[in-house]
């Protein structure tokens, strides 16, 4: 009873494992998706070759990883494992629909860069070069298959062997998967040999779609249990006599290599164009830099300018300033001292008027008694000086003392007459 329940529990732990592990795959076909998407639409969108190269290179990369997962999904599928198999049947169409959309546009990018006699061809109308495009394709699709399959198992050989003590030796899952390892490795090869032919007219592309078929059910069926591999698929194509004739693989490679440095020539000249475009942009920028300085400064010297004639302008309206408040000071003078002459003028024709005695100043002394008549009448009374004063009137102090200062000289001439006369008379 104990075992029984221990291995009910072991099966309920490997299922929800499994379980966690195919929510972990169809999240990472679902966010890879989306990735393919996103690089999809910057290939389309690019507007120069060189990005166009760039997202494709990043675009093959993640349909790889799609694959890979969807060879992953296929062994589930296939398995009795999986109850629901739905969601991974819908996971792999979804992957093998980002698969035929890849491959067209690497058909496209392949065609323009392969050979535009072949897209003349094609526009003509050539059914011939049009096949041997159509064979080309499926011998480039087919090695691109068989390194995704191979990078799978490369996968689960890695986590096998992570898992395993160091003394243990391989379990006859890691055979099976050196062995169809190899068996890619030497399939990769065979068609690698064939697309170096068939550049060279050496084999037709009635010689590909001869294989076609073997080659299909290899790729779909090298994982099944009862897979039973042919190994003479290719030899009706002689393909060992082109490999000992003529180097085979070594032409192959020296092909590869020739390409590389075709690749490299390339890429060096787009590195120096780069640079060359970056320098004239530099130099289109520095030029804009200088012509905008020299606006700025031919702008800053008009403002210069300005402000100079601005303060000049400033300075002669002071100077006028200045000088208009001078003239109006000088002509307040000039009528200050007019009016001051005038007042001297007028108070000096006042003093001239008629009635008014030129020595002593005063109106009304025509008729005074003379000094023997005021000896003879006494002393004057006090009130005929105040009457003096008052008779003075607005001429000012200083007019009434020089009168009274006269009369008094007056008094004392007149007073010296009358002496004189009582003394003639006695």
């Amino acid at each position: 009873g104990g075992s029984g329940a221990g291995d009910r529990a072991l099966t309920m732990s490997s299922a929800k494992k499994l379980q966690s592990e195919i929510d972990r795959v169809l999240k990472g076909v679902a966010e890879g998706q989306e990735l393919f998407e996103d690089i999809w639409q910057k290939v389309h969108e690019s507007s120069t070759t060189a990005q166009k190269e760039k997202f494709e290179g990043e675009l093959k990369t993640q349909i790889k990883k799609l694959q890979r997962l969807r060879e992953q999904i296929k062994t589930w599928i296939a398995g009795d494992l999986v109850k629901d198999k739905q969601p991974l049947m819908d996971a792999r169409k979804r992957i093998e629909s980002d698969m035929e959309r890849f491959k067209v546009c690497e058909k496209e990018t392949k065609t323009k860069a392969y050979s535009k006699d072949g897209l003349a061809a094609a526009a003509n109308n050539d059914p011939e070069t049009r096949a041997k495009m159509e064979a080309r394709d499926f011998l480039e699709g087919c090695i691109d298959s068989l390194n995704t399959q191979k990078d799978t198992m490369e996968a689960e050989l890695e986590v096998a062997r992570s898992k395993k003590k160091s003394k243990q030796g391989p379990t006859e899952r890691e055979r099976e998967l050196d062995h169809a390892r190899e068996r890619h490795s030497w399939h990769v090869e065979r068609m690698e040999l064939m697309l170096r032919l068939l550049d060279n007219d050496n084999i037709s592309y009635d010689d590909v779609n001869s294989i076609k078929d073997d080659v299909e059910y290899y790729l779909q069926s090298n994982q099944d249990q009862d897979f039973q591999e042919d190994e003479t698929i290719y030899e009706d194509l002689n393909l060992d006599e082109y490999e000992n004739k003529e180097g085979g693989l070594d032409v192959l490679k020296q092909n590869k290599k020739e390409k590389e440095a075709v690749r490299e020539a390339e890429k060096e000249r787009e590195k120096r164009d780069k640079e060359e475009a970056e320098r004239e942009e530099n130099r289109r920028k520095e030029e804009v830099r200088k012509a905008e300085m020299d606006k700025k400064r031919k702008l800053e010297e008009e403002k210069r300018l300005k402000e100079e004639q601005r303060r000049q302008a400033e300075a002669e309206r002071r100077k006028a300033e200045e000088e208009r408040r001078k003239a109006q000071l000088l002509e307040q003078q000039r009528l200050q001292q007019e009016q001051q002459r005038r007042q001297q003028e007028a108070a000096a024709a006042a003093a001239k008027k008629p009635g008014m005695d030129p020595k002593q100043g005063q109106p009304g002394m025509a008729g005074a008694p003379s000094a023997s008549q005021v000896a003879a009448r006494g002393p004057a009374p006090a009130a005929p000086v105040q009457g003096k004063q008052g008779m003075v009137g607005p001429q000012g102090q200083q007019g009434l003392k020089q009168t009274f200062l006269s009369q008094l000289r007056n008094e004392g001439k007149d007073d010296g007459e009358g002496g004189e006369g009582l003394m003639l008379g006695g």
